[in-house]
C-alpha cells in the first residue's frame, strides 16, 4: 500500500488475521494505480524545486534536484531510470543569508536560477555545464530566489527589493537569455512576490501582495498597473495561497483557499470571468491544502496537505492528486513530513508532460530531505470500474460496533460510511452484487486516519490479501484494487473484520471508513 510511514509487524498482523478468517485459496496482494519511490536519501538532503518552476529537464525524463551542503547548494540532474546522476552546479548559500538555498527552472536544455544575489544561466546539453551570470541588482538591492521562465523559454522574470528584502519597493525585471538585456516590468511601492507569466497568454504576469488581497496581475495593455483578480472576501476565503500560472489551457491562476467553508482549489482569471471553486477541500487544519500546481492541460492538479499540526516542522500531510474535472474524488500520491522552513516543504510539482510528480519529504526527527517521484501505472485517470457504488448508499451488516454516515468533501460522493467497532474483532459487511460468477479486481477506496485500526478484507467467508493498517498521521485517502478475487452471481460480503491497531493510532480499537467500492 505504501502510503504509511511505519507499518505495523507484519507477521503479528498475519497471525491475527489467521485465527479471525479462512485461508485465502490463492494469494492476493493489493495495488495502488501509481508508484511513489524515493529518488534520494535524507543522507544526500537532496530536495526539488518551486511549485511555480519546472524542475524536470530532457522533456521530463530527468529531473534536477538540489543539495544542502555546509554553505553551499549544489545542483544535479538525475535520470529516474537507472538513479545516475550528473553535477550541474555549485553556490554559495550561506546561513546567513536571507534563504540559504536555491530555486531553479527549467525549459528545453537551459536551467535559470538565483543565487549569491544573481541570476543565472546553466546549459544542460553542454559536456561539462558552466553557470553563466546574466544579471546583477542594481546596488542596495537584493533579488528574490523565485526566477521564472518564459513559456518561449528564451526570457526569464526576476524581481529585487531594498536589502535586506523586507519590504518594497518592488521592481520586476525580464531578461533576455540570449542577448543578455533587460527592462523593468513591474515597479511599484509596495511588496510583490512570485512573478509569473501566464503559460496561456505570458503577456499576462501574475504576481502576489500576501493576506487578503493575494492573487494580482499586470498587463502592458489591460493592466499596465496591475490589478486585484480575486476577490477572496466575495468568495469567502479567508486566505489564499500559492497561485501557479502554469496551465496552458486557462489563462487564469490557480489559488489554494485556506480555512471556512470555500476552502479549496479555486481558478481566478484576469478578465471578467467570475472564479471558480474547482475543488472543495478539507476546512480544518488536518488535511488542508497548502501549495499547489497545475497539469499543462489543466485537467490535474496536486497539492499537498498540511499534518494535524498544520504545516509546523515535524508535522506530516499527504500529496493528493486532484482531478480538476470532478469526475474521479482526490488521489493520496504519498505522506510528506514538513521541514521548520523552505526548502523542507513537499512542493509537489508535474513534469511538463503532467505524467510525473516529484515532491520533497522531510525527515522529522533531523530536518534533512529527500525527493520523491509519483508515477501512474499507465495513465493518470483511473480505470473506469464497470460497476462502483458509494459505500452509504450500499446494504451494510454490523457485528461488534456500529456504522453511521459521515461527510468529507474528498470522498466520490461527499460522505461514506464509519464502522466503529465497540471490541476487538468487529466486522462491517457490504453487500455488493456481481452479474456472473467469476474473478473480478476488486476496488475499495477507504480513509485514512490517526484513529483507524487494521482490518482484513474478505470475500463470501475468504480472506483476501494481508491486513490493511488504515492508521495515516494525516487524513489521507488509499484506493485499492485486489485482482482475481473469486465472485458468485448475485449478492456477494465484502466485509472488513477488525484484526489489529497501530501503536501510533488514537483510536481503540481503531475505526474504518469507506467511500466507495467497484468492480473492474
Amino acid at each position: 500500500m505504501g502510503i504509511t510511514r511505519r507499518g505495523l509487524a507484519r507477521g503479528t498482523l498475519l497471525g491475527l488475521a489467521a485465527s479471525a478468517l479462512p485461508t485465502p485459496a490463492e494469494a492476493t496482494v493489493a495495488e495502488e494505480s501509481f508508484l511513489t519511490r524515493p529518488l534520494s536519501t535524507f543522507d544526500q538532503r537532496r530536495y526539488f524545486t518551486y511549485p511555480t518552476h519546472n524542475g524536470f529537464s530532457r522533456e521530463g525524463a530527468r529531473l534536477v534536484l538540489g543539495q544542502l551542503e555546509a554553505g553551499t547548494t549544489s545542483l544535479w540532474e538525475l535520470d529516474p531510470r537507472t538513479n545516475r546522476d550528473r553535477f550541474l552546479a555549485r553556490f554559495s548559500t550561506p546561513p546567513s543569508d536571507r534563504n540559504p538555498f536555491v530555486w531553479w527552472n527549467v525549459h528545453g536544455g537551459r536551467l535559470v536560477t538565483c543565487a549569491e544575489n544573481a541570476v543565472w544561466l546553466i546549459d544542460l546539453t553542454a559536456a561539462r555545464p558552466e553557470p553563466v551570470r546574466l544579471y546583477t541588482p542594481p546596488a542596495g538591492r537584493a533579488l528574490s530566489v523565485v526566477v521564472n521562465l518564459h513559456p518561449g523559454g528564451d526570457r526569464v522574470l526576476c524581481s529585487h527589493y531594498p536589502a535586506p528584502i523586507t519590504t518594497g519597493p518592488t521592481t520586476a525585471v525580464e531578461i533576455d537569455l540570449d542577448g543578455g538585456g533587460s527592462r523593468d516590468v513591474f515597479e511599484g511601492g509596495v511588496f510583490a512576490t512570485h512573478f509569473q507569466y501566464s503559460a496561456r497568454d505570458p503577456a499576462w504576469i501574475g504576481y502576489s501582495l500576501g493576506g487578503g488581497v493575494r492573487a494580482w496581475a499586470t498587463h502592458p495593455v489591460h493592466a499596465p498597473r496591475g490589478e486585484l483578480i480575486w476577490d477572496q472576501a466575495a468568495a469567502g476565503v479567508p486566505l489564499g495561497t500559492h497561485e501557479v500560472w502554469k496551465s496552458r489551457a486557462e489563462t487564469g491562476c490557480l489559488i489554494v483557499g485556506v480555512g471556512g467553508p470555500a476552502a479549496g482549489l479555486w481558478m481566478a482569471y484576469p478578465d471578467d470571468r467570475p472564479d471558480r471553486l474547482l475543488q472543495r477541500g478539507p476546512e480544518g487544519a488536518n488535511g488542508a491544502y497548502n501549495h499547489c500546481d497545475i497539469s499543462a492541460d489543466g485537467r490535474w492538479a496536486v497539492v499537498d496537505t498540511n499534518g494535524r499540526q498544520g504545516s509546523a516542522a515535524g508535522s506530516t500531510g499527504a500529496v493528493a492528486l486532484v482531478d480538476l474535472s470532478g469526475e474521479h474524488p482526490p488521489r493520496t500520491l504519498g505522506l510528506a513530513g514538513w521541514g521548520a522552513a523552505h526548502p523542507g516543504h513537499p512542493h509537489p510539482s508535474f513534469s511538463p508532460d503532467g505524467r510525473r510528480v516529484a515532491y520533497t519529504d522531510t525527515e522529522a526527527a533531523t530536518g534533512r530531505t529527500r525527493v520523491m517521484l509519483a508515477e501512474p501505472r499507465g495513465s493518470w485517470t483511473a480505470a473506469e470500474p464497470a460497476w462502483q457504488a458509494e459505500a452509504e448508499s450500499l446494504p451494510v451488516t454490523v457485528t461488534g460496533g456500529t456504522s453511521e454516515v459521515f461527510a468529507d468533501p474528498q470522498c466520490g460522493g461527499g460522505h461514506g460510511r464509519l464502522f466503529r467497532p465497540g471490541v476487538p474483532g468487529g466486522s462491517i459487511a457490504f453487500e455488493v452484487p456481481a452479474p456472473a460468477p467469476g474473478r473480478r479486481r476488486l476496488r475499495l477506496r477507504l480513509k485514512r486516519h490517526y484513529a483507524r485500526g487494521v482490518y482484513q478484507l474478505s470475500v463470501n467467508g475468504a480472506a483476501v490479501g494481508a491486513p490493511i493498517d488504515l492508521y495515516s498521521p494525516v487524513a489521507a485517502y488509499a484506493e485499492l484494487e485486489f485482482p482475481r478475487v473469486l465472485l458468485r452471481p448475485g449478492a456477494n460480503e465484502v466485509r472488513l473484520t477488525h484484526v489489529g491497531r497501530h501503536p501510533d493510532a488514537t483510536g481503540t480499537p481503531g475505526d474504518c471508513a469507506v467511500d466507495r467500492i467497484g468492480l473492474r
